[in-house]
């Protein structure tokens, strides 16, 4: 595909995920973005995960990135189990007829698929739905919620072309590819609400954003914004792990630094209810540890470092 053909399927999936973000997921299956997430997946995330993040789409993407990067094959209302908060390690332990569990779980209907230690390996085991506890989810948009329990074994999956364990660490690097970009997308949209009020917010007869103080914050959000974009971007040549942490670390870094600042610039009515900040700095601080938080990432990259499995060519960034 060349660049006017990106941009049509970008602009084409922006009006068809904010004609009504709570159905989303429905949408843009309907459009076909599932199958161009098997055929391109570059293209088919990069595209779509930023508006996911930017117009708070209910539901999560992870499942179908996952699923597609490790060759695994599972019904459409199949949800993976991801790792506990800021863990990549598999969530279940598998004992041959039943698996206990200790993750995060989107919100829907269907079975589970746990992928879960046994005897030094990894399988992936499928489970019926199971009874969610209630209370207010970990994301009430995305509906991510804790998931613990022991849970019965209705048939093991095995990836195309790999070894569960092999494709268990593609599946990690895939799903933090993906939550980079929604997080960019959820940066954005608060560097943009924030850009807006200080720019129209009169304080000692000026605007707030011409305060010195005021640009270098939101120099420092838009810097780190344009590095996690550039790292996200730079992640798809070798579709690595290495790459795929830091891509993450740098979009964590990003959100975090958005979050602060746009809050702080925001004032008293970030604080409130009524604006809609409130709901993006609770998605950001919700995805922000999924697969590994920034100092789980970091010490990750700093072993492989010290181990020497990948260049140092990435210490820099």
């Amino acid at each position: 595909m060349d660049d006017d053909d990106i941009s049509q399927i970008r602009e084409a999936l922006l009006q068809t995920v904010d004609a009504d973000p709570a159905a989303a997921r429905e949408a843009v299956t309907e459009f076909g973005w599932d199958e161009l997430l098997a055929d391109q997946e570059d293209i088919a995330v990069a595209t779509l995960l930023p508006i996911w993040g930017r117009s708070l789409a209910h539901g999560s993407l992870l499942t179908p990135v996952m699923l597609c990067a490790g060759g695994v094959d599972s019904p459409t209302t199949t949800r993976i189990v991801l790792p506990r908060i800021s863990s990549s390690v598999v969530p279940g332990r598998y004992d041959g007829e039943r698996v206990v569990v200790d993750g995060v779980l989107s919100a829907g209907d269907g079975p589970i698929l746990v992928p879960a230690a046994s005897d030094g390996d990894i399988v992936f085991a499928v489970c019926e739905t199971p009874e969610l506890p209630t209370g207010d989810p970990l994301g009430p948009t995305a509906g991510w919620t804790r998931l613990t329990g022991t849970f019965t074994v209705t048939e093991q999956l095995s990836p195309s072309g790999h070894t569960p364990s092999q494709a268990w660490p593609l599946m990690v690097a895939a799903g933090r590819r993906a939550l980079t970009y929604e997080l960019l997308g959820a940066s954005r949209a608060m560097l943009d609400m924030t850009v807006e009020h200080v720019t129209s917010r009169q304080q000692f007869g000026q605007a707030l954003g011409s305060f010195q103080a005021v640009k270098h914050q939101l120099a420092d959000v838009h810097l780190w914004i344009e590095v996690a974009q550039l790292a996200a971007d730079a992640a798809w040549e070798d579709r690595g792990e290495a790459s795929a942490a830091l891509a993450k670390a740098a979009g964590t870094r990003a959100s975090a630094t958005a979050r602060k600042v746009c809050q702080q610039l925001l004032g008293g009515m970030g604080f409130t209810w009524e604006h809609d900040f409130h709901r993006y700095l609770r998605r950001a601080l919700t995805l922000e540890p999924l697969l590994g938080g920034s100092v789980d990432l970091h010490r990750e990259l700093g072993a492989a470092l010290r181990v020497g499995s990948v260049s140092p060519a990435l210490a820099p960034l």
